[in-house]
């Protein structure tokens, strides 16, 4: 355009119009604001009927382009062609021209008309006017905002440039104070005189700000208390409490102004208080300000850890023979664990492990070698641990771990199984092996639940894990100490609260004269003699009403009160045995001891001491030790019992021998081995395998009671068949060589008083079975030892069940003995060879000698 050639008022009309464009785009806040200004200007300068200010696909601001949709696609076909027509709501098909606008890559300004309405001449002059001038403001608005940037840059590097000369400073004073203080450490400088240094220091550095030191004092219950305090004025103590308990032990808190910052002071690990500093005046510290902070709370760690009070402070947190915290001390770091949960966002878990074979350990090998394989143990579980996990004892043979993890309950199972494999590696002790497993119950920390139950639920998964493993102790590996891993659920609390309520309950009961003894008879079969009674421990629970040992005995054995329960009813049987043998001199009582107080190495001094209270005659006291008990250390086992039965009572293995038919009639669960070697007197038949002898697979029952029955008469022990029901099984049983039962045929148990008077009447009279199955009667006169004429049917598929002679060879193997001395099992199939001697014929002595030979 030739600017000389326009007119004066062509001029001045040019001036205003630029004057105004340039005032109405200026007058936006912001960049976008200017964009939409654009475009209401043109439309009221050009007078279109839509007007956009496009970027790319983007419309920064639109008029006549409806409320609710933009057309966005049209304006983007019309951008790209230069030009062309595209569909508006509510006003049809517009004729567009677009101006780009110079500066801007991709801002465009669009102007439509509808295509009935024709463009004033000079229409498109305006619309390149007003674009360039929003082309050079919103240029130089970018201008004004990079030089304001770049002057906010150069503030920041002095300011930055100032705090790292400022922070150099503060960490060469660090750096002398620290060389300072080392030395005074290294001089054996008294501690208090340290610790005083180390706050006046710390509060020098830091614009001589009030600071306090606190730690938790070993005398008050590990109590924090302020032991150093400098800075005017000083800060108020019970605000300084509150600091450290806040911090929990771990890392900076930086203050806020109004509650001081603090930083932890450790002790191999373990918080034992904090350096609080004041922040008021002064707002939150700096990163520089809390590396200081932490600085000095480090120094006192260090001078806590070579100072002699040291030990004072551990012994009030360490277990003394493992040197792993203790139950207080876990307590605490599990809550502060608890706590931070939701700051660092990791889950907590805690392992319960009980040691199973521990008291075998102790009892066998003494105090001495179960205090060194508890020291080896905890040294397994800290290598079982990673980094941050935490191990304690928290007394007798039961430690617990602590672990954080973003998978907690995945994290406890792998430790768990770790735990397990190396704990349950064979310990060499006092010049011989010993092995010990875990029980280990794992609980997971959720909303609501504090440390102690957390512990007490890891307690109570443990104590499920004992159960299982007790229940599958006969198949583990030979040697081996079984043990089991549970994690906690709900439906354990309820267990585990009725278990905590019965071993409360228990200890109320045995002090309180609850528990009573009914007695059952112990018949002589060839008479129907009354021999023997055996005492029949019964709880009357003040609110369960009359329990059996089922009932109370399984879910208490952990409990100290136990003990005591079995020493009362040695000491009451006793005590009635010594009364009614004024009716009946030759009467014995039986009582049934727990495997647990079987090898206690107190059992024999309780026996001895419920007979002399009674002034009983040993031999009157007849002991049931469980069969189980055959699964334990032989050696171990064999001495329990020499001690027992050198108090002069008889000793039973009760529960003695089951029968599995479907194996052919091979005797489960017990070996006759034992036998020969045990110091025992005789067995009690297991009531399972009595049930079967009347029974539709009674050949192999009756065959093995024969072969019990007639070994026991070798090896001079007394058999004695529990749970006789019918009169068939006492025809069978006497027939079988079984001398002594007892049942509820023969006589359920009752009470006292019942049972007394009843002697004292002699109305317990011979028992007649076969009086009571006349049946029987021709079957038993035809009946001869080792002659009885039915042979046993073949079990499907044609095999024969292995006869008495057979059983008793798979346990012993061959005598050995020239053929006049054969020793053979009397079966019930006829022998078509010669006439067996019975093996009630060879003496108890001639027969030992024969199995040691074959040994």
């Amino acid at each position: 355009m030739d600017v000389a050639a326009l007119s004066p008022d062509q001029v001045g009309h040019a001036s205003r119009l630029l004057d105004h464009v340039l005032t109405e785009l200026s007058g936006g806040t912001t960049e976008r604001d200017v964009l939409a200004g654009a475009a209401a200007l043109v439309a009221d300068l050009v007078d279109a009927d839509v007007v956009a200010v496009c970027e790319g696909a983007h419309v920064h601001g639109g008029v006549g382009l409806g409320q609710r949709f933009l057309p966005e696609r049209g304006l983007a076909r019309v951008v790209r062609d230069g030009g062309g027509s595209f569909a508006v709501p509510g006003l049809g098909r517009v004729r567009t021209s677009v101006v780009e606008v110079p500066g801007l890559a991709g801002v465009h300004v669009v102007v439509g008309r509808a295509e009935d309405s024709q463009a004033p001449e000079g229409t498109l002059d305006l619309v390149r006017l007003v674009a360039r001038a929003l082309g050079l403001v919103v240029l130089g608005r970018h201008g004004r905002e990079r030089e304001r940037w770049h002057r906010q840059q150069g503030a920041r590097g002095a300011a930055e440039r100032t705090r790292l000369q400022q922070a150099l400073r503060q960490r060469e004073q660090v750096l002398t104070t620290s060389v300072r203080f080392q030395r005074a450490v290294s001089s054996r400088r008294p501690l208090p005189e340290l610790l005083v240094q180390i706050a006046a220091s710390s509060s020098e550095l830091m614009d001589h700000r009030a600071v306090s030191l606190v730690l938790a004092d070993p005398r008050s219950q590990m109590r924090m208390r302020v032991v150093a305090a400098v800075g005017e004025p000083t800060l108020d103590p019970g605000l300084v409490l509150d600091a450290a308990n806040s911090l929990g032990g771990f890392g900076v808190a930086v203050g806020d102004g109004t509650t001081p910052a603090a930083a932890a002071v450790h002790i191999n690990g373990r918080s034992v208080g904090a350096l609080v500093l004041d922040t008021s005046g002064s707002g939150a510290l700096d990163p520089v300000g809390a590396t200081v902070l932490r600085a000095f709370a480090e120094h006192a760690s260090m001078a806590l850890s070579h100072a002699d009070t040291v030990r004072a402070v551990e012994a009030a947190s360490t277990d003394g023979l493992t040197n792993l915290p203790n139950r207080a001390t876990l307590l605490r770091q599990l809550e502060v664990a608890l706590r931070v949960t939701e700051t660092d966002g990791l889950g907590t878990a805690v392992l319960f492990v009980d040691l199973n074979g521990f008291k075998q350990v102790n009892d066998t090998h003494g105090h001495a070698a179960g205090d060194e394989v508890l020291a080896r143990v905890a040294r397994r579980l800290r290598r079982c641990l990673r980094g941050d996990d935490v191990a304690a004892r928290l007394g007798g043979d039961e430690f617990a771990l602590l672990v954080r993890d973003l998978e907690p309950e995945r994290a406890a199972q792998r430790i768990a199984a770790r735990v397990q494999a190396d704990v349950a590696q064979p310990f060499e002790t006092h010049g011989t092996t010993v092995r010990v497993g875990a029980s280990i119950g794992i609980a997971i920390a959720a909303d609501g639940v504090g440390a102690a139950e957390l512990l007490r639920r890891a307690d109570s998964a443990m104590y499920m894990a004992k159960a299982e493993s007790h229940a599958a102790g006969p198949g583990v590996a030979a040697g081996a100490v079984p043990g089991g891993v549970v994690v906690f659920e709900a439906d354990m609390h309820d267990a585990d609260q009725l278990r905590r309520q019965l071993e409360h309950d228990l200890r109320r009961a045995v002090g309180e004269d609850e528990f009573e003894l009914a007695y059952q008879p112990i018949v002589r079969l060839a008479d129907g003699a009354v021999v023997g009674a055996e005492a029949l421990l019964r709880w009357r629970h003040r609110t369960r009403g009359l329990l059996e040992p089922g009932a109370f005995l399984a879910g208490a054995e952990r409990s100290p009160a136990v003990e005591d329960l079995w020493r009362w009813v040695l000491r009451t049987a006793c005590a009635q045995a010594a009364a009614w043998r004024e009716q009946v001199p030759d009467l014995s009582v039986t009582v049934n001891l727990s495997a647990a107080h079987v090898m206690t190495r107190g059992a024999a001094d309780d026996v001895r001491a419920a007979l002399s209270a009674a002034g009983l005659d040993p031999a009157a006291l007849v002991l049931d030790v469980p069969a189980d008990l055959l699964g334990e250390d032989p050696d171990l086992l064999a001495a329990r019992l020499k001690k027992l039965r050198g108090t002069g009572a008889r000793i039973l293995l009760d529960d003695f021998a089951t029968l599995d038919p479907g194996q052919g009639g091979v005797l489960v669960n017990h070996s006759l081995a034992p036998l020969r070697q045990l110091p025992v007197d005789g067995v009690k038949l297991d009531r399972t395998l009595i049930a079967e002898i009347d029974g539709p697979e009674g050949a192999d029952a009756l065959a093995a009671v024969r072969v019990l029955c007639e070994l026991g008469a070798a090896l001079d022990l007394g058999v004695v068949a529990e749970g006789v029901e019918r009169t068939e099984q006492v025809v069978l049983l006497t027939e079988a060589g079984c001398a002594v039962a007892q049942g509820v045929l023969l006589g359920a148990p009752r009470s006292v008083a019942e049972l007394g008077s009843e002697l004292a009447a002699g109305e317990l009279g011979p028992v007649e079975p076969l009086a009571a199955a006349p049946a029987l009667a021709d079957l038993a006169e035809l009946t001869e030892l080792g002659d009885f004429a039915d042979e046993p049917s073949a079990p499907a598929g044609g095999a024969v069940p292995p006869g008495p002679a057979e059983l008793f060879a798979r346990e012993f193997g061959s005598v050995g003995v020239p053929a006049q001395g054969t020793v053979v099992v009397p079966s019930r199939r006829r022998s078509e060879g010669p006439v067996p001697v019975p093996i009630s014929g060879v003496r108890p002595d001639d027969l030992r000698r024969m199995l040691d030979r074959s040994r």
